[in-house]
């Protein structure tokens, strides 16, 4: 288990649980992985709402609000540009963050740590791990929280609703049982507990309602079927060449539905 910035645990190798976006298109999707990366730095929300809830005292090092003297000025007069350009100057290598998003931030965080403040304690932020698997591939994931003992990943989403319903679709959408079979097994494999995962749902909009889920064995093990299913294809390729690259498709179901009548 290692402390490092986000951006050096990025820069090492191994596959990730976000990898399986790319995986899940094809074996040489993830290959060329280099192609899809976002270019130039760009804003995650997520990342400023972690900071502030997990590792508070971080985040000058990484973020800033944008605001400065001269900010409310017109944005096309001279004392405008001159303010904003020593703003940036003086803060080059940190996000700006624009000041509602800012402060929509702060009142997530602030209700986060109201209703789920008394699990996120006791444990460690944002800490790296790593480990080989059978299969020969390194992986590698970062929990927001782990409270060691217990054996507990906690990991904080955002969302539309928080709503059991809406939520469970959420799930699947964004393949988080996925993530938290991939979190719990790279823990064990690296040598620590790891039997429960929680995540701690905040919607995104006004009033930024909180509740806490326990992800269920049942989706856990339908999340490793899914990434090993993936990681064996991935090695299969690698290890002849061969994958599957042309998918087969036809057209929507509703026009098969309109000619057969039904």
């Amino acid at each position: 288990m290692q402390q490092m910035s986000n951006a050096e645990y990025r820069a090492k190798d191994g596959i990730s649980s976000s990898d399986f976006r790319l995986l899940e298109l094809s074996p040489l999707h993830y290959v060329h992985r280099e192609r899809f990366k976002l270019e130039g730095k760009q804003f995650d929300f997520g990342t400023l709402l972690h900071a502030m809830v997990l590792e508070p005292e971080t985040l000058s090092n990484e973020f800033v609000k944008e605001e400065f003297d001269g900010c409310r000025e017109n944005k096309n007069s001279k004392k405008y540009r001159e303010a904003k350009a020593k703003f940036l100057e003086e803060n080059a290598g940190k996000q700006v963050v624009a000041v509602d998003e800012w402060e929509t931030a702060e009142r997530m965080a602030e209700n986060i740590r109201a209703i789920a403040g008394g699990i996120l304690s006791n444990g460690v932020a944002e800490r790296s791990i790593f480990a080989k698997d059978d299969l020969g591939f390194t992986r590698k994931c970062r929990p927001d929280y782990y409270l060691q003992k217990a054996g507990i990943v906690i990991d904080i989403k955002t969302t539309k609703s928080v709503d059991p319903y809406s939520f469970e679709k959420a799930i699947y959408d964004y393949r988080y049982h996925r993530q938290a079979a991939w979190y719990l097994d790279t823990l064990k494999l690296a040598g620590y507990p790891a039997e429960t995962f929680i995540i701690v749902a905040v919607e995104k909009q006004s009033p930024y309602l909180v509740r806490i889920y326990q992800l269920e064995q049942e989706a856990i093990e339908a999340g490793r079927e899914n990434y090993l299913y993936h990681l064996e294809r991935l090695k299969k390729f690698l290890d002849t060449g061969v994958g599957q690259v042309a998918e087969p498709i036809s057209l929507p179901a509703w026009y098969w539905k309109q000619e057969s009548g039904a």
